[in-house]
């Protein structure tokens, strides 16, 4: 992986020394405005020549068409992205331009309608100020089409951040239900690479530190959301849990948060994790690998561990919870046929139609 990793407490603080005195296109959500960071970050380098601040939760493409068109005529030599998820997916999608700038060409790699060359990368220095979504050491962005109802990944081999820069303290202000939500994203992040027909003992190694380190800080965290020492871990583990799946990538519970996303309103992090307890129920005794990962995550062959922290967070993890009714699963079925993340799941087909009947 070609990214650098920048990890620690108060790393932020040294940002000009990535950014190189190179013209830099800020991009945040508004919330980071408000909060004076983007003030701060002024005040830690010179090299910002311009700010977009307009990135929304699950960036859309008529929004970053916008953004796009707003940017292509300026003169930056590298964008440092500050947020969340949803801002680093924008950033990357931001980054990706042709000879003519034409946003076009750059929602039609994301389709799938044109093949994926004569394209240029702006470099990415990544910021994430929460713990979970893996998007600054990932060479992929969700962009979603909500008029087609629809999630499309932007992946391209080199859409590597060039700097990941982990500052847990930056991670004290984010509130418990986001603090829970990318926690259980991170979960899904390393459970998902383990069942994974792309994994390895490397991928597997980060997988389990990753999800030990959630089971033991999570619920820790959402009780006491100002203790940087819980924070610290719960980034590492969003680390940990980044540096497995960008290998892997996700598999079948993703797949199916896909459908709860867009039709239920339900936050990914939700989404994607609350099958876990049942996808880990149902491939104990299969792969040798696999039951020896999760022994060691959970000390034990079983999901009660999981639902207990499900129980302990007030998460619910049956579909019906969700609003989920059975004249739907035939949907879900549909939308995994063709799921890239679904292929690349171990569990098999007739286990899934078992899962979710």
């Amino acid at each position: 992986m070609p990214t650098k990793i920048v990890f620690g407490n108060y790393t932020f603080n040294n940002i000009n020394n990535y950014i190189n005195g190179r013209k830099t296109l800020l991009i945040t959500s508004i919330g980071f405005v408000e909060r004076g960071l983007v003030d701060k970050t002024k005040s830690l380098t010179g090299s910002i020549i311009a700010v977009i601040s307009e990135v929304k939760s699950h960036p859309e493409f008529q929004d970053l068409k916008i953004m796009y068109n707003k940017i292509k005529e300026m003169d930056f030599e590298v964008i440092l992205a500050i947020g969340g998820g949803s801002v680093l997916d924008a950033a990357k999608f931001l980054s990706v331009y042709n000879s003519k700038k034409e946003y076009q060409f750059v929602e039609d790699i994301t389709k799938g309608n044109i093949y994926k060359n004569n394209y240029n990368l702006t470099p990415i220095v990544s910021v994430p100020t929460t713990s979970g979504t893996g998007s600054e050491i990932t060479p992929w962005a969700s962009i979603w089409d909500l008029d087609e109802k629809k999630k499309y990944s932007l992946h391209l081999s080199d859409l590597f951040s060039e700097v990941a820069i982990y500052d847990p303290t930056l991670t004290l202000s984010v509130p418990k239900e986001i603090t829970i939500q990318t926690g259980l994203d991170t979960l899904s992040h390393a459970l998902e690479s383990i069942w994974n027909k792309n994994a390895s003992n490397i991928t597997l190694g980060f997988a389990i530190k990753a999800a030990k380190l959630i089971l033991e800080y999570l619920v820790l965290v959402s009780n006491n959301l100002d203790n940087l020492k819980y924070r610290y871990n719960i980034m590492k583990s969003s680390m940990y849990a980044g540096l497995a799946f960008s290998n892997t990538q996700t598999a079948i519970a993703h797949a199916i948060s896909y459908y709860i996303t867009v039709n239920k309103g339900v936050d990914h992090g939700i989404a994607c994790s609350f099958t876990l307890p049942m996808l880990i129920d149902n491939i104990i005794g299969k792969y040798g690998f696999i039951d020896d990962a999760l022994f060691k995550i959970f000390g034990e062959l079983s999901s009660q561990k999981l639902r207990n922290i499900f129980q302990e967070l007030n998460i619910p993890i049956e579909f019906e919870d969700y609003s989920v009714c059975k004249n739907e699963f035939e949907e879900i079925k549909l939308s995994l046929q063709y799921n890239e993340r679904a292929a690349n799941s171990i569990i098999s087909p007739e286990l899934l139609k078992w899962v979710i009947k």
